[in-house]
């Protein structure tokens, strides 16, 4: 007979209680990602239309989504402080009420100033936000596990753009802003609501690995960073990619709705599939063709009169964006030292080129498309995204699972 005292029924019993906060935690990080992105898709898709009618041209309309990238970018390098300070709950708390409450103020901002100054504070939330969501995530799973819990992250990430993107274009084109920035604030109060999932301190959702985290200096950083460069670069690439494809398809092709969920829906299928194979086969051999089949969708952007083939283009897209996003954070993360440490500082290294590459997109690809039209943009941008495939790749990482 057991009894309480039994160190045995004491160990079995701290295996369920860690389990229980281990599920606990991933489905408060699966509710957090499902309602940050879909108030970041639903406004990413509705306010370059509402800029547009504030006086911005399409330059002006990209320029917003470069504030709200670059104000990303700004906070990011500062949020393993804040987390060590916060903790898991009141960081991702924060970063939702950012995100949240200047949706609510966007209906009183008419000028490209105004709309400018809250997307720089959104941007903030968002910035802690995504960190923490691939951070928390990774850190509740060992590697070997690491590639489905991500395919289920960005599933729940893909399915808030399936239904975020398309519904922030269609209430855009009825001119139900008001509807569309309150909706935007409620689905951002869910990662409020999912931080409570985490529990409570500052400490490590499970213990550090066998590596010591290594001191944050310039040196140290870039030995850490060096082994991710050539994943870092397909993200900054693929993400460009991303940028401009939801920022000006909506400007350009009547069946944007229609596109953009297609693109989404078939994002979500990719990362499950995605992340099953990482597990079995390693994220290098699924990355190759995900690149190529996300530059193939992305250069058929170009069809705006053509809607069946953009129809096409956008599930390939969508396809290939989501493996892509999946092989990348994995490969990152397996080059990073094992630990709470290293994996927050790849965390915020994917994310920032996640950010980077959102904000080059929608910058640069106004002009371009001012310049050229649609059957400029979307083409060259898929060539510069296919030609990143012949740069060299980084050293394989220290502790790479590849080739099981």
């Amino acid at each position: 007979m057991i009894t309480p005292a039994d160190p045995a029924a004491r160990t079995g019993r701290g295996l369920v209680s860690s389990d229980l906060r281990r599920r606990s935690a991933f489905g408060g990080a699966l509710i957090a990602a499902f309602g940050g992105f879909a108030s970041f898709n639903l406004l990413l898709s509705a306010l370059p239309a509402y800029a547009v009618r504030s006086g911005a041209g399409p330059s002006g309309a990209g320029a917003l989504t470069a504030t709200l990238m670059a104000s990303t970018l700004a906070v990011q390098p500062f949020t393993p402080w804040l987390f060590a300070r916060l903790g898991r709950r009141n960081s991702l708390a924060l970063s939702g009420a950012l995100l949240g409450l200047p949706s609510l103020a966007l209906p009183a901002a008419s000028t490209l100033t105004a709309l400018n100054g809250l997307a720089a504070v959104r941007g903030l939330g968002f910035g802690i936000f995504v960190v923490a969501g691939v951070t928390f995530t990774t850190e509740l799973f060992p590697a070997a596990g690491r590639g489905r819990a991500i395919g289920w992250y960005g599933a729940a990430v893909g399915v808030a753009g399936v239904l975020g993107a398309p519904l922030g274009i269609a209430l855009a084109r009825q001119e139900a802003y008001t509807l569309t920035f309150a909706l935007a604030a409620g689905t951002a109060g869910l990662v409020v609501a999912g931080s409570f999932g985490f529990p409570r301190g500052t400490g490590p959702a499970r213990p550090a690995g066998p590596r010591a985290a290594r001191s944050w200096t310039v040196r140290g950083a870039w030995r850490s960073l060096r082994p991710m460069t050539g994943p870092l670069l397909v993200e900054i690439a693929s993400t460009t990619a991303y940028g401009v494809v939801f920022t000006f398809v909506p400007l350009t092709a009547s069946a944007a709705p229609q596109a953009l969920l297609a693109a989404q829906a078939s994002s979500v299928l990719a990362r499950l599939v995605a992340g099953w194979l990482i597990d079995g086969y390693g994220g290098r051999r699924v990355l190759v063709p995900a690149v190529l089949v996300t530059a193939l969708g992305t250069a058929a952007g170009s069809a705006s009169d053509e809607p069946a083939l953009l129809l096409a283009g956008a599930v390939l897209f969508g396809a290939g964006f989501g493996a892509v996003q999946s092989a990348t954070l994995v490969l990152v993360m397996q080059a990073a030292d094992e630990g709470s440490a290293g994996l927050g500082r790849a965390g915020v290294a994917w994310n920032i080129a996640f950010d980077a590459g959102t904000g080059i997109g929608s910058l640069a690809g106004g002009p371009l498309l001012s310049a050229g039209g649609p059957s400029a943009l979307f083409p060259t941008t898929a060539a510069a995204l296919a030609a990143l495939l012949l740069v060299p790749s980084t050293r394989r990482p220290r502790h790479s699972d590849e080739g099981k």
